[in-house]
This record gives structure tokens, sequence and C-alpha cells, in this order.
């Protein structure tokens, strides 16, 4: 529960103090998942401070530090001298690659040092965090990934786990039983086009996104066995108009990313790309209405702006809704989607 959520009895003080500590906290859990001690207690719970400081190769203070911070942070529990994980710490011990493993590492070496920027990007109304922290010249994080081959497969370990939650769970939640073409803008490497794919094999699916992105989503389609049904196309989606003959178009995390300019002129592309009747779906973190949270919002908000593109942020559905209404879709509903606060806003073409 954030500050903001808690009842008038709440300790102003004590509050503060949360936030204050809250960099330390993080810095007990990022360090705590380098060093495998989560794995490590997965598998054998109840060791000593001795026995894990040495497995984990540490002298016993900073392992006595380390396990004070951890327990104190309600990562780990202590019974009599034994520690073992809490539950909230248990699913740490997962693959690297799958969430919420797969968040630690990203916030740790992508966001941890840019948003220290987070000040001055708010003063600058650019992603300031980025220019100071992560090498290149390029003006977006993604663009600046390309040369670092380690912060690349950090990210696309974080995004993909991320992905692959939500696009397991929209295969079911999404009817495309009546459409036979899907255009899906900035589908990046296929991990929502495979899964529709698979679960409508009658549901042709065009990707489009820059040509780089393009050609590794056609290998990874090749690779699926779905070259027949589903291709990737190169192109500038600010730029270029997008393919025409398709009878939905799908935005999977994309819209976040950009301004509210750049986003109402992809939804007005998207209209002039289909005929009436034909389906618009925008899948991204949902946001209050009212503009009050959730903390997910907030968080993203402040990649988007710091990090990330220096542009986006986490928009209200009323927002998209909005957008969808003025380019011609009329908007016809929300849906959850995955377990990590994600929606989707559906329209008809009119």
């Amino acid at each position: 529960m954030s500050t903001t959520q808690m009842g008038p009895d709440v300790n102003p003080i004590a509050a503060l103090r949360e936030l204050f500590y809250a960099h330390y906290r993080f810095q007990y859990l990022s360090a705590g998942y380098r060093l495998g001690l989560f794995e490590l207690l997965g598998g054998e719970p109840g060791m000593t401070h001795p026995e894990i400081a040495a497995r984990l190769g540490l002298r016993p203070q900073p392992a006595r530090i380390l396990l004070l911070g951890c327990t104190s942070a309600g990562l780990l529990e202590k019974n009599d001298d034994c520690y073992r994980n809490s539950a909230v710490a248990a699913p740490l011990g997962a693959a690297p690659t799958d969430v919420p493993a797969a968040f630690v590492p990203w916030e740790q070496h992508v966001n941890y040092r840019p948003m220290a920027w987070f000040y001055e990007s708010l003063k600058a109304g650019t992603n300031i965090g980025l220019q100071k922290e992560i090498p290149g010249d390029a003006t977006t994080l993604y663009e600046r990934l390309a040369l670092n081959p380690e912060l690349e497969t950090t990210f696309h370990n974080m995004m993909g786990s991320v992905s692959r939650i939500v696009a397991e769970d929209l295969v079911h939640r999404l009817d495309l039983s009546g459409y036979t073409h899907l255009l899906d803008v900035g589908g990046g490497t296929a991990v929502n086009a495979t899964h529709l794919a698979r679960r409508w094999p009658n549901l042709r699916i065009t990707i489009v996104d820059l040509p780089t992105v393009a050609a590794t989503a056609n290998e990874k389609i090749a690779a699926a066995g779905l070259a027949d049904q589903v291709t990737a196309v190169g192109l500038d989606v600010f730029r270029d108009e997008f393919p025409k003959g398709c009878d939905a178009v799908l935005f999977g995390h994309f819209l976040e990313i950009w301004s509210v300019e750049r986003n109402k002129s992809l939804v007005a592309k998207a209209a002039r790309a289909v005929d009436p009747g034909a389906a618009v779906f925008v899948v991204t973190p949902g946001a209050n209405d009212d503009g009050t949270g959730p903390d997910l919002a907030a968080a993203l908000s402040a990649y988007f702006l710091t990090v990330a593109s220096g542009e986006g942020m986490v928009y209200t559905g009323a927002e998209y809704e909005e957008w969808l209404l003025d380019a011609g879709f009329e908007p016809s509903g929300r849906l959850t989607v995955g377990n990590l606060g994600d929606i989707v806003i559906t329209g008809v073409r009119k």
C-alpha cells in the first residue's frame, strides 16, 4: 500500500521513513539475488549465518549485514539461528529469465542510476537519465541497448517474460474468431503474434516494426513454424503508412512509450488503414482514470520520461478511448489481462 492510500491515523514520519529507506531495501534485494542467496536458501532452507557466509564467499560481517537487511525487508525469515526465504523472496529462486526474477537485474543495471536524474528529466521534459548514464548517442533507450549486448539481453529477458505472461492470457481474453488479418503495430519479436497465431490458426498476422526488429521477428516466426501465417514487415511506423487489408489492429505495449501527439497520429494512421467494422486493441499498463495510481503506472511513467523515450507515460483508459473516438473508432470496452496490471482497450472502426 502506498503512503497516499493509508488511513488518517498514519504516522507521517514513519511513512516518510518507508520512502527514505526504499533504495536501501532494493540494494539488499539486488545484492542477495546477485549473490545467489535466495536460490541457495530455496534449495537448502534453515542455513546459519556462518554457513551462508561460507557458501556465498563473504566475510562474516558483510554476510551479517546482508542477512540483517534482507530479514528487515521481509525477504528472509529467521528462526533461532537459521534463515529461510520468506514467501516474498521464494519466487526469486526461479529462472533468471522469468518474472519476477527478471525484474531484478533490469532495475539494477538499467534503471537505478538513470532514475537519479528524475528531477532533471522533469525540468527538461526529456530523458536526462538516459543521456547521463547509458552510453550512446541515440535518443531512446531501445536504440542504445543495441550498443550494449549485456544490457540488451537484460532488457529482452525482462520484456520477454512480461510479454509471455500477457500473451498467454491475451489469447483467451480476445475473441478473434471473426477476423481474418491482424496488424500488429510495434509487435517486436513476435511474442504476441505467435501466441495469437497458435490460438487462431485461420488468422493471418502482419507485424510492422523497425527493419532490424522485423528481421529478428521473422527468424523467430520461422523457427516456430508459423511463417505461412505470420510475417514481419520493416518500416518506420511514425513516417510510413500502415499496410492496408487488415480487419483488426493491435497495439501491444507500444503506445505508452510515446507522446500524446505521436499516439494520436498512430491511432489515426490505423484508422486510415482499415475499413468500417475493423477492430482495434490497445494493450497497456493500466492507470486510474482519476490520475491517482496505481504504483505501477507511476513507476513506469517515471521510467518512460527519464530513461526510455523521454516522452511517454502510462496513460488512462479514458485518454485512449478519446483518441480512438477522435480517429474514427468507437470504444467498445476494457478488459484486464495477465496478472501484472495490464488492460486491453477495445474499439470498432465506424
